[in-house]
């Protein structure tokens, strides 16, 4: 039997493919846009690229739907669990390097 947990993370891995087709057909629009696609493919190729993306997107939304409490990029979720918890600093105490004694702590500025 799965628990939660399991399920859980197999909701991420879609949703990350699923965000990972949007990006794909983003860049895509963007070459098109830009014109740049010209420079890569032949009309014929970059129309059935397009299209194999859309389909690969509507796959992917059918699998895992947008939702904008969980769909987050990674970066997002990376930075928003690295600002729950800091750590204290091995630098904080610094009393003497060689000598050297530390007046100000430039990280605060």
């Amino acid at each position: 039997m799965a628990n939660s947990g399991d399920a859980e993370r197999g909701r991420n891995v879609v949703t990350r493919w699923r965000m990972l087709a949007e990006r794909r057909l983003n860049h895509l629009v963007e070459l098109y846009e830009t014109g740049r696609w010209k420079v890569y493919y032949k009309e014929p190729e970059f129309l059935k690229i397009i299209q194999e993306a859309r389909l690969a997107l509507k796959a992917w939304e059918q699998l895992a739907p947008p939702d904008s409490v969980q769909d987050k990029p990674v970066e997002v979720a990376i930075a928003q669990a690295a600002n729950a918890a800091i750590p204290a600093s091995p630098f904080a105490d610094l009393s003497s390097a060689h000598g050297v004694q530390a007046k100000d702590d430039l990280r605060e500025a």
